[in-house]
């Protein structure tokens, strides 16, 4: 009935009756890896991130991938189109009911992506996922998932946390997996001005985050390994300061997820 009174399209193409269709699903399956500049054997800040060669993963089995020596980006799709589209509507247009979709794609990328492998223990038997809320302790959890904290005035306009749902989702795909997971909202923000999608250059991100990134309560985190989500990826600058304020509170980055990389301007 509500399809009716209030009839929707996809939120990629504007198929009817779609929330997010086959089709533009599957453009979140061309997924690619880039390095998680500044982390162990990683480059330094100066050097682009994720608008560097990105390498595809497409339809190779996750234990094929050769595991860095660094911690690597994981992206989903790539940042234009249809997955622009839909990702700008479900972030900021408030089109909630993607939280589903997009939380399955994230399952879908750690399972795909060969983190499962870095991490996975072989317990005798599997843990149950654990209770989460956004700000558990996960006192007993081998891993983290750390959403990238958007700005106070963002929550305020977007009335939630958009990531929440998908952290909970990676943490749910990584117990499932065999690995001790769970999602907490360990970072927060300061004084950040204006959105990091709109700060086009490396220098622009850098500054904007320049010391604004900070871990709630340091205890949370130390002596933990800590997985990054954010949505989107340009330079991956918002994924090395939140890398930096995790080391600072003496966790252990071992990767991050997002929902598409911004490509090279090349091929834009």
């Amino acid at each position: 009935m509500l399809g009716l009174i209030l009839p929707r399209g996809c939120a990629g193409c504007d198929k009817p009756d779609e929330i997010l269709c086959s089709d533009c699903q599957s453009l979140f399956r061309r997924h690619t890896v880039l390095p998680l500049n500044g982390t162990p054997s990683g480059a330094s800040d100066g050097t682009p991130g994720a608008a560097t060669a990105p390498n595809a993963l497409n339809g190779i089995p996750s234990a094929a991938i050769q595991q860095p020596a660094c911690a690597m980006i994981y992206a989903a799709g790539t940042y234009q189109g249809h997955v622009r589209r839909a990702i700008l509507s479900w972030k900021d247009h408030g089109d909630t009911e993607c939280d589903k979709a997009f939380s399955q794609i994230c399952r879908q990328l750690v399972a795909g992506s060969g983190i499962i492998e870095t991490l996975q223990t072989k317990p005798q038997t599997l843990p149950q996922p654990m209770p989460q809320t956004e700000h558990q302790t996960g006192s007993q959890t081998q891993i983290l998932v750390v959403p990238a904290p958007s700005s106070p005035k963002s929550m305020r306009t977007r009335g939630r946390r958009h990531l929440w749902p998908l952290a909970k989702a990676a943490a749910a795909e990584l117990a499932a997996a065999g690995v001790e997971a769970c999602a907490v909202n360990a970072l927060r923000t300061r004084h950040i001005q204006g959105k990091a999608v709109e700060t086009h250059s490396a220098l622009g991100r850098a500054a904007r985050l320049d010391g604004q990134l900070e871990v709630n309560d340091p205890g949370l985190i130390a002596g933990k390994k800590v997985l990054i989500l954010d949505d989107i990826v340009t330079t991956g600058t918002t994924m090395r300061r939140c890398a930096e304020a995790i080391r600072g509170a003496r966790g252990s980055v071992v990767g991050g997820l997002a929902l598409a990389a911004v490509p090279p301007p090349a091929e834009r």
